[in-house]
């Protein structure tokens, strides 16, 4: 599972206005019976007062780009989180990342080194019909370059009550809820579950992998709410399909994730180190 060391809880009361207002997301879902959102939303049994209280501060910075040499108060307390090509650090793909927010002084004074995810997906993401029996995927009509983000996977935001209910109601069909488990002082971890079955965007599409090319990584810019963004792990070529470890982890790593088989679901993705079963979160269950 995705681990965020040392994630600070937020301090702050202030409402959060303006948020996502430069996002640029033109996607959209073919069947109707799927809707769209850019972000995470609210839904049942979450705490709404998360999506309406500032993470943090802003910083004063008026030069457009946040620098740690600058002085950046956001960079200088979570640190440097993208190159100068706006690519993911390797350092920072186990997080925490934080970027600058609506409050920041650098917010509208051009592209600031310190956001990357908040201005939405990148283009030429394509929805086709994958192989290996996995319904739709998703793949990309340029080369993508280790760091890159490619987009968020966003839907509802729910609380542990009602992921089980969802997930307990759809054994045996595609769970598209992920568990983000991130991992804070004092042996504390605060889960996240993201549904978009329903209610989702373009990253719902992206399938599975015991061998992935991209990972999930939990950024936060206005809210205490961590958006789940996809970064590639490494080079993805034009056409190649965009996949994750459901799991949370990557081609380093062994799913920790462990459980009965009567809760688990055949494995497609047809790597040679396929481990047979999709991983889940034991809370699910």
């Amino acid at each position: 599972m995705l681990k965020s060391s040392n994630m600070e809880e937020y301090n702050s009361s202030d409402d959060c206005s303006a948020i996502e207002d430069y996002m640029i997301d033109n996607y959209h879902h073919t069947s109707p019976d799927i809707f769209y959102t850019a972000t995470n939303i609210p839904g049942p049994g979450a705490n709404t007062e998360d999506f309406n209280t500032q993470f943090m501060g802003g910083c004063a910075c008026k030069e457009g780009r946040c620098h740690i040499e600058n002085n950046c108060p956001c960079v200088r307390k979570y640190g440097v989180n993208y190159d100068k090509n706006s690519r993911l650090l390797d350092s920072k793909f186990n997080g925490p990342i934080v970027e600058c927010n609506s409050m920041c002084g650098c917010n509208g004074r051009g592209r600031c080194g310190n956001r990357v995810v908040q201005f939405g997906p990148r283009g030429g993401l394509q929805v086709f019909e994958a192989s290996h029996s996995k319904g739709f995927g998703l793949k990309s009509e340029s080369i993508l370059l280790k760091g890159d983000f490619i987009c968020e996977y966003a839907g509802e935001v729910l609380n542990m009550a009602e992921a089980r209910s969802r997930a307990k109601a759809n054994v045996g069909k595609m769970n598209y809820i992920f568990v983000l488990n991130e991992h804070l002082s004092q042996g504390h971890v605060l889960k996240t579950y993201v549904d978009p079955t329903v209610i989702g965007n373009i990253g719902r599409y992206i399938n599975h992998s015991c061998q992935p090319n991209a990972v999930v990584v939990p950024v936060r810019t206005d809210t205490p709410v961590p958006k789940l963004c996809i970064f590639a792990l490494k080079e993805i070529h034009i056409g190649e399909e965009i996949t994750f470890d459901y799991g949370g982890g990557n081609s380093n790593e062994v799913c920790s994730v462990q459980g009965g088989l009567m809760h688990r679901k055949s494995c497609c993705c047809g790597v040679e180190v396929c481990r047979k079963y999709l991983p889940y979160d034991e809370t699910l269950f």
